[in-house]
């Protein structure tokens, strides 16, 4: 397992604070990503995976998408828009 770094966790409080915006999330795990960047995972069920590159720019899957495809698609380029991540999620009542 590779070790977290100050960079890691830089990135990291990206990732953890879209998901507070989303609502309370308290299992997050930072994975460090080969070549860098890092993806952080609620492990509670369905709560999703926020990849964030070294410019902080980031992309949020849901739990139904498997690691391996979120990490290609984050990859590939593929972004959330920030102002998506950032925006409380709508409650009904």
């Amino acid at each position: 397992m590779t070790d977290i770094t100050p960079e890691h966790e830089r990135l990291a409080t990206v990732a953890r604070g879209y998901f507070a915006a989303l609502g309370a999330h308290a299992e997050l795990r930072v994975i460090p990503l080969a070549g860098g960047g890092v993806c952080v995972v609620d492990a509670v069920r369905g709560g999703g995976k926020i990849y964030v590159a070294r410019d902080g720019s980031a992309l949020f899957v849901s739990s139904a998408l498997d690691f391996e495809a979120g990490l290609i698609a984050f990859r590939d380029g593929r972004r959330s828009l920030t102002a998506t991540l950032a925006r409380p999620p709508v409650r009904d009542g």
